[in-house]
């Protein structure tokens, strides 16, 4: 059988499976097709919080979680950061912290989160925010190679020189050096 014979055969046989199928339902590639073709959908209903708070609460849960584990102290000093970095009540800490988890775990990429605090503050806040990272990161006591490789990068992405990284570490560092001597004494 020669090629176009059987090109024409095949073309023939998805033209009857497309008219076929159940309901009138399309081919899965043109129901993505006509997806891609549609509008966007509304953005999402109000959040509770402005989308900045939200957006260093995220990178801050990502801090956390990078090494692949949570420990309580991190976590405690995600709380801490939040609710006095934002003077908001202990309630409200939680319940922007569950809404900022939720966010992070749809997103598939930290780069929303880095450019919303990238638009909203800046170059002094967001050495801050970095700051606050660094914080978090160092609040178990270890550094693994994944936290300081997101962080470095994170950095980049918040459009900070590498010497306000190395000030936003620095202070980090000795706040953490600061709290294990109080803890020792």
């Amino acid at each position: 059988m020669s090629l176009s014979r059987a090109a024409n055969r095949c073309v023939r046989r998805f033209s009857l499976i497309e008219h076929h199928t159940s309901f009138g339902a399309k081919m899965p590639f043109q129901n993505l097709l006509a997806k891609l073709r549609q509008p966007p959908a509304a953005a999402p209903t109000e959040l509770p919080y402005p989308r900045p708070e939200l957006a260093v609460a995220a990178l801050l849960i990502e801090a956390a979680q990078v090494d692949g584990k949570i420990p309580e102290a991190e976590s405690a000093v995600i709380r801490h950061l939040v609710h006095e970095h934002f003077h908001l009540p202990q309630a409200e800490t939680e319940q922007l912290l569950r809404i900022a988890e939720g966010e992070f775990s749809a997103a598939l990429d930290d780069w929303v989160f880095t450019q919303t605090v990238r638009e909203s503050f800046d170059a002094s806040e967001r050495q801050t925010v970095l700051e606050m990272m660094w914080q978090v990161v160092y609040a178990d006591g270890s550094l693994v190679r994944f936290e300081d490789a997101l962080l470095n990068r994170s950095a980049h992405a918040l459009g900070l020189s590498p010497q306000e990284a190395d000030t936003a570490r620095e202070r980090a560092y000795a706040r953490y050096c600061d709290g294990r001597d109080e803890g020792a004494a």
